[in-house]
């Protein structure tokens, strides 16, 4: 059992940590299909160029550089000869500004940094613990799905759809092909912001769940899915990522 004291902002985890040499916070991201590095702390990496998909008022395609960390440690855990993707990070790194001004964000940790291990998240306390002892019997539990993304299914107004299990999304994107097939209210002073009246995970319902309609043609190109969630749902309780069992059990 090892566990990290996390930062919580604006819905998004991030843990101390410290890439070859240099301090900051890394996002914990298993929307992440690899872990990545913000160019603006290690324009020193060079690789193979490649591009990515990337979320900034809509889906879009940043230039990215495959590359490699000599070391990644965060909490009590160190990787070594770690595989990373370097990329222009500061759309993130701006954007958690505007709540903490003095943030550097190195980059996103993805479920391989950590090996395929369970995850407990406990938002009240922010704590992230690795391989936890924790009893499971008292907990519900939902599927969850490890394929090129974690994927879980969730109801909206009475209809089933899968999502991306995404610990770095503070708001709910869905599928522009469900703006006329879903409940919503547009929540005031936000435009192109809406409210779900009501999400249900297996037995739970989650209320007044922000979300925004966008094309997630670049994530349905790896998954079949109709949207992403996070934070909104993982941080009403007790949440643990059980990859080897294929499982997300909340408590």
């Amino acid at each position: 059992m090892k566990s990290i004291a996390f930062k919580n902002v604006a819905g998004i985890i991030l843990l101390p940590a410290q890439a070859d040499g240099v301090e900051g916070w890394f996002a914990f991201d298993t929307g992440a299909m690899q872990t990545t590095v913000n160019s603006a702390y290690f324009s020193n990496l060079a690789g193979k160029a490649k591009e990515v998909a990337v979320f900034n008022e809509g889906m879009a395609i940043n230039a990215a550089s495959e590359a490699r960390l000599r070391e990644l440690t965060f909490g009590p855990i160190t990787v070594n000869d770690l595989s990373v993707i370097c990329m222009d990070a500061s759309y993130v790194e701006n954007s958690l500004r505007t709540f903490e001004p003095d943030i550097r964000l190195l980059g996103s940790i993805g479920m391989e940094a950590l090996g395929d291990v369970p995850v407990l998240l406990d938002y009240q306390r922010s704590v992230l613990t690795v391989e936890p002892a924790v009893s499971t019997e008292s907990a519900e539990k939902l599927p969850l799905s490890r394929e090129a993304l974690p994927v879980i299914t969730l109801s909206i107004s009475g209809e089933a759809h899968r999502f991306v299990l995404d610990t770095g999304a503070n708001t709910c994107l869905l599928s522009g092909d469900l703006a006329d097939k879903v409940d919503t209210t547009p929540l005031a002073d936000s435009p192109g912001v809406y409210v779900l009246p009501e999400i249900t995970a297996g037995t739970r319902k989650y209320q007044n769940i922000n979300a925004v309609f966008t094309d997630i043609s670049q994530i349905r190109e790896r998954v079949q899915v109709d949207g992403v969630i996070g934070s909104q749902i993982l941080s009403a309780q007790l949440s643990l990522l059980d990859f080897p069992h294929s499982a997300l059990w909340l408590f």
